[in-house]
């Protein structure tokens, strides 16, 4: 009598996997923490770069995100800690990106004929006519509140 043997994932597979993962998520962090270069070349051009050039001088750069130290609103009272709440929502919903966005968005769909869009296997699929009034109406109201 032959015996079937179980197949299972062998552990070295699951140890390469978690391996593999482990050195992206380093390989990321430390290119995240990599010095820069800030050269300005014979025509006065400015150029970035992660080897300084050979033959031209070079600044090396450490890039920095986000606040570098913590910020600290203790000193405020509540209604100016509210009232600079509402301005950075305020200001946070104007964004030119968005507004852009929805301009050119609101065009395409204003103009009639047929809007397609990509579907999730790669093909494309037509918008119906009630598709195309739900999202030129979603346009405009980004619109409203991004530009």
């Amino acid at each position: 009598m032959i015996s079937k043997k179980e197949h299972s994932a062998p552990a070295g597979k699951w140890l390469l996997g978690f391996v593999f993962t482990a050195l992206c998520l380093g390989g990321l962090a430390t290119q995240a923490a990599e010095t820069f270069y800030k050269w300005v070349d014979e025509d006065g051009n400015t150029h970035f770069g992660t080897r300084p050039p050979n033959g031209v001088k070079s600044t090396a750069i450490q890039p920095k995100t986000g606040h570098s130290e913590p910020v600290d609103y203790s000193h405020m009272t509540p209604e100016q800690q509210s009232a600079q709440s509402s301005s950075a929502q305020a200001e946070a919903q104007k964004d030119p990106e968005r507004c852009e966005a929805a301009r050119q968005n609101a065009e395409v769909l204003g103009r009639g004929g047929r809007v397609r869009e990509p579907t999730d296997d790669g093909s494309f699929r037509y918008l119906s006519e009630e598709e195309k009034a739900d999202r030129l109406q979603q346009a405009q109201e980004a619109i409203e509140q991004s530009c």
